[in-house]
């Protein structure tokens, strides 16, 4: 049976140095236990197709030309817009953003226009410029894609511990990645929980079989070998370090202990209901269940044991019933594309469907954070010192750019001031308009900026594209943060 590697699995379970937060741990009674602090981690959590402005929106119709703010704390459930109504309980640990725009992408649209590509379908260059904010790649003879690093991987880069992940990327794929290594390079994503587990708990055998062995074992075989009963291996190990622990480290660390037996137990590993011991180890296994609560816990547990700092989740698509629309609609076709006033085929009935279809979302998008929120930590939760990003690559089913939503959750270890609603005025001539130029709210750019310095990059003033042209030929800035965010 292959060996387990003790210190590599320790550092997985978060009982390595640098890993699962526990300041008594840190020299007991001394000041550095005191003054010790989480490292701030983030995560982006990606759904497709954009909203329904009207049934988003908590801005004052009466102030559209200047910049205000809601205060989200002292709101009933029913003060909320429909869509985040599924996040009210989370109300005092969000900062909704409203009225950003894709700049890169709608300039991208111009090039397009005048040449220089032949991609301007407003899908793929959102795709391509969510996380990278710059030109795309126009492949000849396919579809535009990311023509640069993206935001997670670049993040991960300045912040990742080395010997451990730089960044993680879990879920499903929409049309195109989101998540670049480099132009045109996707980054690895990892769809499976179970494979994201094992990976996480860093005990897979590795290297290659003695050549004297007569009949290696299957990869399947020196898996089930391996997994045994990673539980009980560990349990002396937890034992042993609580004596050490202070009572509220040692409520943490039964919590994280609770955490781990529950991913073993939702895929069916040892002690896992009725289905076969080890069955996750199978290499060709389906898991059955909620993969976005798996892959949340996934991302508490890594987050926790400080096994990576960043994490990208792309959702799966919804079907009909998920959301409680007819199953003969189409969702982009029939539903999407006619859930706007603008639409040629606008539909009321639509825009209840595409309202309903995000606030599934919604709904998602609120077990992820809860997941975080419920784990201890500092002096306050893993959310706390997290910061958890929505977007859309688009603003609504009509291909909007700008306008756009973005929910921001947990203050990054109080980076920033959470429990608000802000409404960013129009500051800029749009890059681009098939007829009279509008004006627009700020770049998006500019909040990867402020994502950037929330996790410690303050020397950073822009990402992807420093500047680019508005309408008329004249210059927009990407420099510098967000304001009004922290």
């Amino acid at each position: 049976m292959p060996k387990l590697d003790r210190r590599r699995f320790l550092t997985a379970l978060g009982l390595g140095a640098g890993s699962l937060y526990l300041p008594s741990v840190i020299g007991r009674g001394s000041r550095a236990a005191a003054q010790a602090a989480p490292p701030t981690r983030i995560a982006f959590f990606i759904t497709p197709h954009g909203m329904v402005p009207p049934t988003w929106q908590m801005r004052d119709p009466g102030s559209l030309a200047t910049d205000h703010e809601l205060d989200l704390r002292g709101l009933a459930e029913s003060d909320f817009s429909r869509t985040f109504q599924p996040l009210h309980s989370l109300r005092d640990k969000l900062l909704i953003l409203d009225n950003l725009t894709m700049a890169t992408s709608i300039a991208e649209s111009k090039r397009v226009r005048n040449g220089n590509g032949h991609d301007g379908n407003e899908h793929h260059l959102g795709q391509a410029h969510l996380l990278t904010s710059t030109w795309s790649v126009q492949r000849s003879g396919s579809t535009a894609i990311g023509g640069g690093r993206s935001l997670d991987l670049t993040i991960g880069d300045a912040v990742g511990v080395p010997g451990r992940f730089a960044n993680r990327i879990y879920g499903f794929r929409h049309q195109h990645p989101y998540s670049f290594a480099a132009a045109n390079e996707p980054a690895p994503r990892e769809e499976s929980p179970s494979a994201a587990f094992r990976d996480l708990m860093g005990f897979l055998p590795s290297g290659p079989s003695e050549p004297s062995e007569p009949a290696p074992p299957t990869r399947a075989e020196r898996l089930r070998a391996a997994r045994g009963s990673v539980l009980d291996f560990a349990a002396g190990e937890f034992e042993r370090t609580a004596p050490r622990l202070s009572r509220e480290d040692r409520q943490k660390l039964e919590r994280h202990r609770q955490l781990i037996r529950d991913l073993e137990l939702s895929f069916g590993g040892p002690g896992g209901g009725s289905g076969p011991v080890g069955r996750a180890c199978d290499p060709n296994v389906t898991l059955e269940g909620n993969a976005l609560r798996q892959f949340a816990r996934l991302t508490a547990l890594a987050f926790s044991c400080d096994v990576t700092r960043v994490v990208t989740y792309v959702t799966g698509h919804l079907q009909n019933a998920d959301f409680g629309a007819p199953s003969h609609l189409n969702m982009h076709q029939d539903i999407a594309h006619n859930s706007t006033s603008d639409a040629g085929g606008y539909s009321p009935t639509m825009a209840e469907h595409m309202t309903n279809y995000n606030r599934a979302y919604a709904a998602q998008f609120a077990t992820f954070l809860q997941e975080l929120d419920s784990v201890p930590e500092g002096d306050g939760t893993l959310l706390d010192h997290t910061v958890v990003v929505w977007c859309t690559e688009l603003s609504t089913g009509t291909h909007w750019r700008d306008r756009m939503p973005r929910v921001l959750a947990g203050g990054a270890g109080g980076y920033f001031r959470t429990g608000r609603y802000v409404y960013y005025a129009p500051t800029n001539v749009s890059p681009f308009s098939w007829g009279r130029p509008t004006d627009v709210g700020p770049a998006e750019s500019h909040l990867h900026v402020s994502l950037m310095h929330a996790m410690g990059m303050r020397d950073r003033d822009s990402f992807g594209l420093s500047q680019i042209e508005d309408h008329n030929g004249a210059t927009i800035s990407l420099r510098g943060p967000l304001p009004r965010l922290t």
